[in-house]
This record gives structure tokens, sequence and C-alpha cells, in this order.
């Protein structure tokens, strides 16, 4: 068991509670397989409370309507992140895996200021435009558009970054003025949680307007799916699932957000000199979140005069990479999340090699490993667009290196794909650099390394990668209905 601040219990109505029934579940930690604690284990008489709190908080108080009051909150919300940087850093170490410097960025310290971002977004964003005056069919008529609150969100995220992705959905909407229901992932119940003590304890957000309810069982998010209260579901995880979701959604006519799977590229055209940035990209942004990331470029496209060059390039990179214990400093990788995560890991591994793929490296747990979740970064070369491991999800540290012979061949090889959800090219021309980059279907595209994450920059995919966008200005707007008006113009 854990001495580190957390908090185990759910958020219903602006109040912290144990589950109706006081049952809790073991949340454990990937890198030790050790029991850290409890969290409450949320029935279904849990979820219908959290709909009623979050029904009763949108259409009774002044939440959807306060916009200033909102910008407030959220500052309060930004400030109280900012106090609980280095607890929300150890619960993140603990139940995720992450790396500690991983939790500098994308893990907790960049969602943390998602809420500063979008108070000042709201402050200046246009509620209402003004169409003017037009002749209509009942004489002339002043028209004008206003935006509001969608309703009832329910928010249902994956464990892979967990404060970044539950940030990303909450901020937005609560911008908006919606109200939310958070249903974390099993394996991380403790991030969600705390985001709701947090919120009880350090901010004006009335009652009700946010209810986190954590849960062992999968299928409580079911009924979030389903129940006609609930206005939007916004959801990140694979793409089965994200189908599963969509259409349980349908009978109600319910919107969706999704945030899915990705199988993105990173094409490195013929022109690169020095294969150092690439292969530096390729390691280090799959270790810091063990390659347990849909946005990472995990196909690999090098031009086929020079693929052992780039394959020796890139796995001579991933093997120094230091995996190990995440809250040791120095350590570049930790484990995966489950044992049934490795396992599926190790099952598409040797899918390649059944196809006929080399590893280049890695392709095992490490010898050094005793116990947790832990797998080396793995680079499978020789392989062709059709075999699995280029197709489908791996979802952990593996890397595949397909050849290519010409440019359109490669966009090809990139387009080939049910996924589009991000990517990179590399070359020493710029210009067409961006030039490929816009034939390949994603939704986010880096140039010669260039990073685009921000809370600014609106991410979500193409094709089966998903529907929607979050973060940014388009984050806000998915949270948003329109409303028209027109009344007749003064004589």
């Amino acid at each position: 068991m854990t001495d580190i601040w957390h908090e185990d219990r759910l958020l219903i109505d602006g109040e912290l509670r144990p589950a109706a029934a006081g049952a809790t579940y073991e949340n454990v930690n990937p890198a030790t397989e050790e029991v850290i604690g409890g969290a409450a284990d949320a029935s279904p008489e849990d979820v219908e409370a959290a709909i009623v709190a979050a029904r009763r908080a949108f259409d009774e108080t002044r939440w959807s309507t306060d916009v200033d009051f909102r910008a407030t909150c959220l500052r309060q919300l930004h400030a109280a992140l900012l106090d609980h940087f280095k607890e929300l850093a150890e619960i993140t170490i603990a139940e995720v895996g992450a790396p500690r410097a991983a939790c500098a960025g994308v893990q907790v310290a960049i969602p943390s200021e998602f809420p500063a971002y979008y108070a000042d977004v709201i402050e200046r964003f246009e509620w209402s435009t003004d169409l003017g005056k037009r002749d209509t069919m009942g004489g002339p008529c002043l028209r004008w558009i206003e935006r509001e609150a969608i309703g009832v969100v329910a928010a249902i995220t994956p464990w892979n970054v967990p404060n970044q992705i539950n940030l990303a959905k909450l901020t937005p909407a609560l911008a908006a003025g919606c109200t939310a229901i958070l249903k974390p992932a099993p394996d991380t119940p403790w991030t969600g949680l705390a985001l709701g003590r947090i919120v009880a304890d350090h901010t004006d957000i009335p009652a009700g307007v946010l209810n986190v309810v954590s849960s062992a069982d999968r299928a409580i998010g079911e009924h979030l799916t389903t129940d006609p209260r609930v206005d939007m579901i916004s959801f990140t995880g694979s793409t089965a699932v994200g189908k599963r979701v969509m259409e349980a959604a349908s009978a109600n006519l319910t919107k969706v957000f999704l945030e899915l799977g990705g199988k993105s590229v990173s094409l490195v055209l013929d022109d690169v000199a020095d294969y150092g940035m690439v292969a530096a990209t390729a390691a280090f942004g799959t270790a810091s979140v063990c390659g347990q990331g849909c946005a990472l470029s995990t196909r690999i496209l090098l031009p086929r005069s020079r693929y052992e060059e780039g394959v020796a390039a890139i796995a001579k990179m991933m093997g120094i990479i230091a995996v190990g214990d995440p809250a040791a400093d120095g350590t570049q990788m930790g484990p995966l999340i489950n044992r049934a995560q490795l396992e599926r890991v190790e099952a598409y591994v040797q899918s390649g090699i059944d196809q006929g793929a080399r590893v280049a490296c890695g392709g095992k747990r490490p010898e050094s490993a005793e116990r947790g979740y832990f797998y080396e970064m793995t680079l499978l070369a020789d392989v062709t667009n059709d075999m699995k491991v280029a197709q489908e999800e791996i979802f952990g540290p593996v890397l595949v290196a397909i050849p290519y012979d010409d440019d359109d061949h490669a966009i090809r090889i990139a387009n080939d794909s049910i996924y589009g959800l991000s990517g990179t090219v590399f070359s020493a021309d710029e210009k067409r650099a961006h030039a490929l980059a816009r034939r390949i279907r994603t939704g986010t595209m880096s140039l010669n390394g260039g990073v685009w994450y921000a809370p600014d920059v609106p991410f979500g995919g193409y094709k089966q990668s998903g529907i929607g966008r979050e973060m940014g200005i388009a984050g806000l707007e998915e949270h948003l209905e329109l409303k028209s008006y027109a009344k007749p113009a003064p004589s």
C-alpha cells in the first residue's frame, strides 16, 4: 500500500463519497505489480445519481449561462492543479507507470494549463453573431446566432495519459457551460478521482457540475452511452470500442465525440542527410508513454536505397533508452499498463516474426525486470504494409520499418490504413515535406520534428481514427449548439 496523497472516493453532486454499496477495487502499480490502494467501485446506482446531479446542475443553476463565473472557476482549477502538481505526478507515476520526466510534459504539467487557456478563450469568444437585416417572407427582419452549451457530457477516458485526456475533455466542456460525468479507466482511477477532489475542495464549481465515477466494471460506461438525459458522449479509446459507443448512442441520436486509434507514419524522404533527428524522434517519442499513444508514428517509411542505414540508426537510438522504475530519475520508459497489454504486445511481435519481419532490436521482456509489465523498445524490419503489425494498433513500444520506392509509393503506403490520426515527414526541403504531408489523410502532422501538441491546437483524426476535434477553439465548439434568431426590423 502507498502513502502518497490520493483520493479513492467518488464525486457526486458535490460530495466526495464511497460507492453506494461500499464496494472498492484494487489499484495496481504496473512497475511493481503491487497493490497501491483501492478506489470506489461505482454501481449503476452511483451512475444514476451522477446523471441526475449533472442534469439538475445544467437545468437549474447559472453554470450554463454565466460566462464570467465559469472563467473564474476555471482559473481556480488551474491554480489548484499547479499547487497539486507533485501529488498528481506521484499518482501518475504509481498507477500509470509514467516516467517522472513525462510528468513535466504531457502526463501532468501541460494538461494542467488547459483550464487557464479555456478561461481566456471564453472571455473573448463570440457567443453571439449578428447576421444583419434581410427581407424575408415575413418582411424585414434582424437576424442573429447564439451559441449555447449542449448539456450533460459523459466523458469516458483511457489509462495511457489520463490527466491529459481527462482535462482535454472536461475543461472545454465546462468552459462551454456543460455539466459532466467523468468515468476514468479502471486501471487509472486515482487521477480522475483526484481531479474530483481538487474541484470539490478548491473551486466554486457548483455541486453536480462535475461528477467522477470510477469502477472496475467496464460495462458501467454503457449506462452513460444509452441514457437519454446525456446530451453528448466524449470517448477516447480503441476504434472497436468507439464503434460500440457510437452504436449505443444512436438509439437516442446522442452526439458523439470519438478520439480513437492510430497507425501513423513517419515518412523519411531520400534527401535527409542525417538520420539522427529521425531516430531520436522515433525512440524518445515512443518511450515517453511506452508506446501507448494513439498519435505515435509507429510505421516508419524509409527510402529503399537507404533502408538499412535508417533501420540501423533507429535501432541504435532505441537501444540506449533507459527502461526501468518510472519513479527513478533518468528513466526514460516505464512499463506497460497491465499484464494483458504486455501479452498483447508479445503476441503482435510474434505475429510479425511469423509473417517474415526481422527483429532489429528488442523483441522481448528485459532480462533485468524481475517484476512489472516491462517490454524492450522494439523495431521490426523487413515489414510490408499488409502485415498485421503494420495495419493494427499494437499500443506498445513497437515500431515497424517499411521500405518505399518513391514519393508516390510512400503516400500510397501512408494512406493504406483505416486510421488517420497523426504523422510526420522528414526532409531537407521544407516545401517538399509540406507538399507530401498535405497528401497524407491525417488529423495532425509534424514537419521535421516540429511539435504541434499544445492546449490551443485541435486534435483528432480522419477515417476510423475518430469524429470531431479535442482541444483548441474547435474543442470548445464541439460542446456548443447553434440557435438562430430573427425578429421584425423596426420600421
